[in-house]
């Protein structure tokens, strides 16, 4: 794994552009439109309600795990893949801005 934690639930498309983007992966409206309706039956206290997404972009493939955190707003998220030190920070820094801050795409 290369991180797990935690992301506001506003800022989870967001999350999950700027991951695939780390990957190469062109996370579009479609992409987003198979996470965005599986998250209102996610459950992160029950492992098999886990939804996972792979972003298997130009040489790195990276996969989402994410469940709805039960009565609260926000979104578990953990990231497995092949990652170098680098990678590693990006994804780290992803997941701790998209949990501290509210993110847009304007």
């Amino acid at each position: 794994m290369i991180h797990a934690g935690w992301i506001k639930e506003e800022n989870a498309r967001i999350f999950c552009e700027i991951i695939a983007s780390l990957a190469g992966y062109d996370f579009d409206d479609l992409d987003w439109q198979a996470v965005g309706c599986a998250l209102p039956d996610t459950d992160d206290e029950q492992e098999e309600r886990w939804y996972g997404y792979p972003l298997a972009g130009r040489g790195t493939r990276l996969d989402l795990r994410l469940a709805q955190a039960v009565g609260g707003s926000v979104v578990m998220v953990e990231v497995y893949g092949d990652a170098d030190d680098v990678l590693r920070g990006r994804v780290e820094l992803a997941c701790d801005v998209a949990a501290a801050y509210g993110m847009s795409r304007t």
